[in-house]
């Protein structure tokens, strides 16, 4: 879609059935082969759910132009106005939940993951959240020495916004906050999951944005080879910031390259959030907190990946942990009660059990491969939930599963032993000096302790005490990070504050009267 027109470029690429993918692969791979060599015929195909347009030489070329042109428009707009369009997609949102979700699970989201994606999305553009970050984009601060000041936060201009491989819809969902200040976007769908994405730019934010007579050209989609797009937002003087999503191994480059280009940076990379659980938390909430971790088989950046547990209740944590994990369902995306996907890093599992193995680990339970019927096989798509056993020692901090990320169902449970007070501090010295800074969750009693760990803990996003690790927080981003997580810019990520720069105004007083201006 660029300038508010659908574009066609005649050239097509294909998208299955995910329970097709994963039940008959080989089958599935055969008929999109033949339909893009045109020697199948695209009626009767029930393997294949959709085929969907890429880009030619000059679409991103195009939509950059069409954003910049509109960003002349649209940055006049009013922060009521604006404002409204944000609310207007909050309700389409609800209004499209079910037609959103099942095209989740159409890609290969369980249902219970993409109703946890959609749960972000929801308290994440709330009402109150929106009405939230408008006040804080335009304030007078104080009178002063015969002047009025303001704080007021100007838009950069055009936006482009690079999702991620994994869950891109709920991710690239964030963009809409850049419509706040004024910006324009450009959105990359993924080229292998693109569906969901597509759908939500054109059928809910695009449709807002229509209602209220956005200039043509506020929101542009495109699909394309993403280093060729990439290098074209590099080049481009029109484009102000990217937006990227990735693993922090590329993206930190990127970031580089952005930033060298004479753009903003604003990176959402690789997560390996810790959960700590001290020795009066409440086991069966935090066991329940933690069992997120298998979420999408352990795919989501933003999932607990490691656990610190105080070792007066280590046995019983184990345990307990131990039996919900075994209860797990697996099955196809279809099926409504499984929460595990494919498992796209199997020789990276092996490479971080045999490194932990090597260092004292003990595998308690899981890690053998299996299809989604959950039979054991070479050929299986999946791997059991695994739990691995660890003590804390001055050397953990090296095991590859602390220094990289965890994108597959391996969960570390790190006893920390000691009194109470070293307890507390290896804890604490494991998260801060952690290379990734997403999440941290803690769960806690004893009010010393709590607020110890409130105070010391800064090498994270989001802290969330005794409330689910993958929950979302009314007002409080659903992104951002430190460290690997963000890049040297990294923090919770207002994609609104982002997106936009600080502006401050003073203004005369007039016989110590002004008229507000913002």
């Amino acid at each position: 879609m660029v300038n508010g027109k659908d574009l066609d470029t005649g050239i097509y690429e294909y998208f299955p059935y995910a329970d097709k993918a994963i039940t008959d692969f080989r089958e599935t791979r055969r008929i999109i082969k033949g339909l893009k060599e045109g020697t199948i015929s695209e009626s009767g195909q029930d393997h294949i759910y959709a085929k969907f347009c890429v880009a030619n030489e000059d679409t991103n070329r195009r939509a950059i132009e069409s954003s910049r042109s509109a960003f002349e428009k649209f940055r006049k707009f009013s922060l009521a106005a604006r404002k409204k369009i944000l609310l207007d997609m909050h309700k389409l949102l609800l209004k499209k939940k079910e037609e959103f979700i099942n095209l989740l699970i159409i890609e290969g989201h369980p249902r219970k993951l993409a109703e946890w994606e959609f749960e972000g999305m929801n308290i994440g553009s709330s009402p109150k959240t929106i009405e939230f970050y408008c006040r804080q984009l335009q304030k007078e601060i104080g009178k002063c020495d015969g002047e009025v000041m303001y704080l007021v936060r100007k838009p950069d201009g055009v936006v482009c916004l690079n999702p991620p491989g994994n869950a891109a819809a709920s991710n690239s969902y964030n963009g809409i906050l850049v419509f706040l200040t004024g910006n324009t976007i450009i959105v990359r769908p993924p080229s292998h999951t693109p569906l969901s994405t597509i759908f939500l730019w054109k059928e809910i934010v695009n449709e807002a944005l229509v209602r209220n007579n956005a200039p043509s050209g506020t929101l542009n989609i495109i699909l394309g080879n993403s280093q060729a797009v990439m290098n074209e937002w590099l080049e481009s003087p029109y484009v102000n910031d990217i937006i990227h999503f990735g693993d922090s191994k590329r993206g930190i480059p990127i970031g580089t390259k952005i930033y060298e280009s004479g753009k903003k940076p604003i990176l959402e990379l690789s997560g390996n959030d810790f959960l700590a659980v001290w020795k009066d938390a409440d086991i069966d909430k935090a066991t329940d907190s933690l069992l997120d971790c298998f979420l999408g088989s352990t795919q989501i950046c933003m999932v607990p990946k490691i656990a610190l547990v105080h070792a007066n209740i280590y046995d019983a944590f184990i345990k307990k942990m131990q039996k919900k994990a075994g209860d797990l369902k697996i099955g196809l995306p279809s099926d409504p009660e499984t929460i595990l996907s494919p498992v796209a890093r199997m020789l990276e599992f092996t490479e971080f059990l045999k490194d932990a193995e090597k260092n004292g680990g003990e595998l308690i339970c899981g890690g053998q491969r299996i299809n989604h019927f959950g039979e054991e096989g070479k050929g299986g798509m999946y791997i059991r939930p695994a739990l691995l056993r660890l003590d804390y020692n001055d050397k953990i901090k090296d095991l590859k599963i602390l220094k990289e990320e965890i994108f597959f169902p391996l969960l570390p449970i790190i006893k920390i032993s000691g009194d109470d007070e070293r307890i507390s501090e290896r804890m604490e010295g494991l998260i801060n000096s952690h290379a990734f800074g997403l999440r941290v969750s803690l769960w806690i009693t004893s009010p010393r302790f709590l607020r110890k760990f409130a105070k010391q803990l800064d090498n994270c996003g989001l802290l969330r005490i005794n409330v689910r690790h993958v929950g979302f927080s009314t007002y409080l981003s659903t992104h951002g990070g430190t460290k690997k997580s963000g890049g040297p810019f990294g923090e919770m990520n207002y994609f609104w504050q982002k997106t936009s720069h600080l502006q401050g105004i003073t203004v005369a007083l007039s016989g110590n009267k002004t008229k507000k201006i913002v």
